[in-house]
């Protein structure tokens, strides 16, 4: 082997280690962003939190067009009372289908979320697992 190879070969494995340096780096900054707990940090993207969100979401989803009407003053609030239960009768035709809709996305909308969140839990795990199996190649290499 000449000397200009030798270098290259020199150069390759430098560069090769850097490399693997910077993507341990990265895999370290990573595993810090993916916590369950850390709900301090504004950077994390934090599982837990992202769960809440979907169950608040699935709590919510559905919007009633039939609230209670109800009074305070005894003759004047119930006269008010009785006026807004005919005019949500008589609105009932136009109300209802919108409200209709408005469930519809919304359970397409909260339904799609828990996908996302389940997406994401998983895909932390296999990153969790492809990290583990990272870690143990590199002891094997470090005891070779």
């Amino acid at each position: 082997m000449n000397e200009q190879s030798k270098h290259n070969s020199h150069e390759s494995e430098v560069s090769t280690a850097t490399i693997l340096s910077e993507l341990r780096e990265q895999v370290k900054e990573r595993r810090a962003r993916f916590t369950y707990s850390n709900a301090d940090d504004p950077h994390a993207l934090n599982l837990a939190e992202l769960r809440k969100s979907a169950d608040a979401v699935n709590d919510t989803w559905f919007v009633s067009a039939h609230l209670p009407v109800t009074w305070d003053l005894p003759v004047v609030g119930r006269l008010g009372s009785y006026t807004k239960r005919l005019v949500r009768i008589l609105l009932r035709w136009y109300i209802n289908p919108i409200v209709e809709q408005q469930n519809r996305f919304n359970s397409a909308v909260a339904r799609a979320i828990v996908e996302i969140t389940a997406y994401e839990e998983r895909m932390t795990r296999e990153w969790q697992l492809l990290e583990e199996k990272v870690e143990r190649l590199e002891d094997v290499k470090r005891e070779t």
